[in-house]
């Protein structure tokens, strides 16, 4: 996939100019933050994922191996169209593209939270500066690490 989320992240977010990923860093900060039952942070979107059928997908992204695609109608599947619209204006972008964009970010996110294998009990204000430095400049689908 090398360099393609860039890419995308680039033309939705504005051109990758400095500064110009800090919108999905703000968005996927609200996709952790979210709770599912008793479950928080990544084990929440986990959670969310595996209740909308795509469990399998979601548990790949944990695994020390390649991570699984999904779909941007999929990400529509896992999230509600108010929360979609609003990442959407928070990121100056069409809910379209921004399910688009949380197809290809969330399981990388997923998979740099989870660098062991192991879901976190819980799930601190992340540092995803890390991540969103691998995203723009692209990177294959298995764990480095």
């Amino acid at each position: 996939m090398s360099g393609i989320l860039g890419q995308m992240l680039q033309g939705v977010m504005g051109g990758g100019q400095q500064g110009g990923a800090s919108p999905i860093s703000g968005i996927l900060q609200q996709v952790l933050s979210m709770k599912d039952g008793d479950n928080q942070g990544v084990a929440a979107v986990i959670s969310k994922f595996q209740n909308a059928g795509l469990g399998q997908a979601a548990q790949s992204w944990v695994g020390t191996g390649s991570n699984a695609p999904v779909s941007g109608d999929q990400v529509g599947q896992v999230f509600s169209p108010d929360q979609i619209q609003s990442w959407a204006s928070q990121a100056g972008t069409t809910p379209d593209a921004m399910r688009d964009v949380l197809a290809q970010a969330v399981p990388h996110m997923v998979d740099h939270l989870t660098p062991g294998g192991d879901v976190p009990a819980q799930t601190q204000t992340a540092d995803l500066s890390g991540l969103l430095g691998r995203l723009m400049g692209g990177f294959g689908g298995t764990r480095s690490a």
